[in-house]
């Protein structure tokens, strides 16, 4: 096996998240209201949602797509897919874990809210996770409740939700482990290695990468923001976009966070690690575009402040932009990719990256070693977009 890796293992989009392995929020982005919070959002300096619209045939074709996902019937079944691409997330990651010393933070996850609109918000999606699948435990909070499970929280957070199964990791520390195993099971990885060309010839394929060139009978996509880029030299057109995320990490002073932490009306998400607090959110749709806007991570401190009670996130110690892929109904791309016999793509997870990786990784190897794509990965299928 060889990996050609754009740039280096593990500073993709995966270097600066929150590292959550977190099936309750798995739903798809596209949802009933939506659309209308977007547009309320968009006039205010520090909405999580930017948008810089294109006058191009492929982003009025996602958008127009989007608005069709956003259905509740849509959005159910997506999350129902979802929690059953997940549902061995935690097993999975535990059996890495034993045989790689990977660390798993596992002081399950709280919401924090400061409006009971807020909280409301998201009372209504852990109910519909639960009637879609999901089975763990689950609490909800009034604001004393709350600090006593998560006393860095301050005063006028009005409650929120304790999810206890849910857990966390580094995300480049789990990166360096992957491509540690990968190596000692004798692949091979590349770095700095971005596929340009991807063509069939012979019933095998070519990819070139720069200096490199390789030709091998299957392929494996999973070039994150840049795969629709790579689809249509192809003539394959889905709609997909890039959407950017932002993430500081902070030392700060007085109490910080012990458990993974969701601010639920600035939609910040918050990971405690040795050496700070890592604060991520912002959902940026301006294309393939990874410039690090400073107004973007004041937006990040600035939202999360008043959710803290002594802690503050500062001194900034790394700050950092990343982009993530979105198809545009919110749900991975898992499956061959049609008219092209030995090419399977694995790419799309938007947020949800690192807990669907393990249920992906599962389907792929079904689909390339034993020719058959698994049930739970069928509705992630490639032809769902092209129609």
């Amino acid at each position: 096996m060889v990996v050609l890796e754009r740039g280096r293992v593990g500073e993709g989009c995966s270097f600066g998240n929150t590292g959550w392995i977190c099936p309750v929020l798995s739903a798809p982005l596209p949802g009933p209201k939506v659309m209308g919070r977007a547009l309320l959002g968009m006039g205010r300096r520090d909405s999580p949602l930017l948008v810089q619209p294109r006058l191009d045939a492929a982003f009025l074709r996602w958008s127009w797509r989007f608005w069709r996902a956003s259905t509740p019937g849509l959005h159910e079944a997506g999350l129902r897919a979802t929690l059953a691409l997940a549902r061995d997330a935690f097993e999975l990651y535990d059996r890495l874990a034993e045989k790689t010393g990977l660390k798993i933070h596992r002081s399950g996850m709280v919401i924090a809210a400061r409006t009971e609109a807020g909280l409301a918000e998201y009372v209504a999606m852990i109910e519909g996770a639960q009637r879609a699948g999901y089975d763990g435990p689950v609490e909800i909070l009034d604001g004393d409740g709350l600090r006593r499970r998560e006393p860095a929280l301050a005063g006028d957070v009005v409650g929120g939700i304790f999810v206890g199964a849910e857990r966390y990791v580094r995300p480049e520390e789990l990166t360096a482990v992957l491509a540690e195993t990968l190596r000692a099971g004798g692949g091979e990885i590349v770095e700095g290695a971005a596929v340009t060309g991807l063509t069939p010839r012979g019933g095998r394929w070519r990819l070139e990468a720069g200096d490199h060139s390789l030709e091998c009978d299957q392929v494996v996509l999973a070039a994150g923001a840049w795969s629709a880029r790579l689809l249509a030299t192809l003539g394959v057109r889905a709609p997909f976009e890039a959407a950017k995320g932002y993430s500081v990490r902070a030392s700060g002073e007085g109490t910080p966070p012990s458990h993974a932490l969701y601010l639920a009306e600035a939609k910040v998400g918050a990971s405690p690690f040795s050496d700070g607090v890592r604060l991520a959110g912002i959902f940026d749709l301006t294309g393939i575009d990874s410039t690090l806007r400073r107004k973007r991570i004041d937006a990040i401190i600035r939202t999360s402040k008043p959710y803290f009670g002594e802690w503050r996130p500062e001194p900034v110690l790394e700050q950092w932009a990343g982009l993530r892929p979105y198809p545009a109904d919110g749900l991975p791309i898992i499956g061959g990719v049609p008219g092209h016999q030995g090419l399977v793509a694995a790419t799309g997870h938007g947020r949800m990256g690192i807990t669907l990786a393990p249920g992906t990784g599962e389907a792929v190897r079904s689909i390339v070693l034993d020719g058959r794509t698994p049930a739970g990965a069928r509705p992630f299928a490639l032809e769902r977009l092209l129609g």
